[in-house]
């Protein structure tokens, strides 16, 4: 296994990117992995492997691409989580 340079190219400047990981970091559910790669290939996309999805996760890779996938899947979830929320109460 090769060893992973972290990437100095995760600026400050890029907010949005901030503010897509302290929302991932919030709603992300565990089983992210399998849920952003059925997100990924709905849209038509190539499916990147399992790994490359967790170093974008872990921010060791920026890839614009998977981030929105990981997005996405969080604002199902959050969506869901609101949802029993609201049944149970």
């Amino acid at each position: 296994m090769s060893k992973l340079i972290k990437n100095s190219n995760f600026k400050e400047d890029n907010s949005h990117n901030i503010k897509a990981y302290e929302f991932i970091d919030k709603y992300l559910p565990a089983t992210y992995v399998d849920l952003t790669l059925d997100c990924m290939t709905k849209k038509g996309q190539t499916a990147p492997s399992k790994a490359l999805i967790r170093n974008v996760r872990n921010k060791t890779i920026v890839r614009n691409d998977i981030l929105l996938a990981l997005v996405e899947v969080a604002t199902e979830n959050r969506d869901m989580v609101e949802r029993i929320k609201l049944l149970t109460s």
